[in-house]
């Protein structure tokens, strides 16, 4: 579908889904003035909810394009309208020759912006995770800047009024940390890190509003592993050592 036509429909339904959320949620923004000008952008965010590709979009109002996971495109409906507002799959079962990296570079190629979750998963706690070093490759094929993004909630359960902070980071560019398509990922790793610095500053110090740690009421299957994980750690280290009968 030509570019114009997508950006007309991209922009009501914009402004729509924005009233609805300024509605229901308080919602500020930290940083606007970071995100460059004239260029598409990687927004690399920290993931607290369903809801953060929208509270990413927010903050800039020009298409965005997001990775979603390939069994979300699979009812044709749904799939059709979350393709139609920028979504591409991980995968394409359909096409062997699909790349998930190639097909994002295109897309910032043509100064569509895109958000990307370098932690892979949501995490519903409120603090961020390790990230993964895709955002580094694609900051370094595309030569496009990424901007870090600090999703910060007032609780950990979101409910009617409650309040959302969008901090926008300075963006980062893949050349002043010497990289380019042909870096390693080992030596992506500085980036990385200095990208997962920012989020982390963003989020978990100098809050913009009291937070209230209260428990997840939904929390994902890798957080429910993780503590499983250490309450099985916790338990084995205070679990009296066996005792030894010697004989002589």
């Amino acid at each position: 579908m030509p570019y114009p036509i997508v950006f007309f429909f991209y922009r009501i339904a914009y402004y729509i889904v924005r009233f609805l959320f300024l509605f229901y949620y308080r919602i500020s923004f930290e940083g606007r003035e970071n995100v460059p000008k004239g260029t598409a952008v990687i927004f690399a965010s920290n993931h607290r909810s369903y809801l953060d590709p929208v509270l990413v979009a927010m903050a800039a109002p020009h298409p965005f394009n997001y990775i979603a996971k390939e069994p979300l495109f699979r009812n044709p409906i749904f799939g059709g309208f979350i393709r139609f507002m920028g979504a591409f799959p991980t995968a394409n079962a359909k096409d062997p020759d699909y790349d998930m990296l190639t097909e994002a570079v295109r897309r910032l190629e043509k100064k569509r912006h895109l958000t990307i979750f370098p932690e892979g998963t949501r995490h519903t706690d409120g603090k961020v995770g390790r990230g993964k070093s895709g955002v580094c490759v694609l900051a370094a094929r595309s030569g496009k800047p990424v901007v870090p993004v600090g999703l910060v909630f007032d609780s950990n359960n979101l409910h009617f009024r409650s309040r959302i902070c969008v901090r926008i980071g300075k963006p980062l560019y893949a050349k002043d940390f010497g990289l380019d398509a042909n870096s390693s990922p080992r030596e992506m790793h500085p980036m990385r890190g200095a990208i997962m610095d920012a989020i982390r500053t963003m989020v978990e110090e100098n809050p913009p509003f009291p937070i209230n740690h209260d428990a997840p009421k939904k929390r994902t299957s890798i957080e429910i592993e993780q503590e499983q994980r250490r309450a099985a750690r916790q338990q084995e280290s205070t679990r009296p050592p066996a005792s030894t009968n010697m004989e002589e």
